[in-house]
């Protein structure tokens, strides 16, 4: 086995066991750790079974296999922005809806704690002592036993 390969095995080992760490420690989601076991797994038959890619270089087209795998990687690459892309543009309307959610409800708290003091300043008003108490009773005093 050509030194090469025994490198390709051991990253591909290597990526295998940090993905299923990250994935153990909650790090990682399953639909992101589905792809980075494909690539590692690929990776490995690639590196074990070279003729697979001297096959797939040929019917491809391209002139040599480590083009080929070249080639292959810039894709895998590619497709992981692209998807990652679009996940931020989903999380970013998400972001932009909660946002504004939250100053409607802001506004709306706002609105009723007005209302809330404008009653009570009125139930104040109505509920005010006398200005004139000459001729009532004096409150007497509670008895502590």
């Amino acid at each position: 086995m050509a030194g090469w390969q025994v490198l390709s095995i051991v990253i591909a080992a290597l990526v295998l066991l940090v993905v299923v760490e990250m994935m153990r420690r909650r790090k990682l989601r399953e639909k992101y750790a589905g792809i980075w076991l494909l690539v590692a797994i690929g990776v490995v038959v690639l590196a074990v079974v070279p003729p697979v890619a001297e096959f797939l270089a040929h019917l491809t087209g391209v002139a040599t296999p480590s083009n080929f795998v070249f080639f292959l990687s810039g894709v895998v690459l590619a497709l992981v922005a692209l998807q990652l892309s679009t996940e931020v543009g989903h999380l970013e309307e998400e972001v932009r809806t909660s946002v504004e959610e939250t100053a409607l409800l802001r506004c709306e708290l706002e609105d009723t704690q007005r209302a809330l003091e404008a009653r009570i300043a009125e139930l104040e008003k109505r509920t005010s002592p006398p200005d004139n108490v000459d001729g009532l009773p004096e409150a007497s005093p509670a008895r502590v036993p």
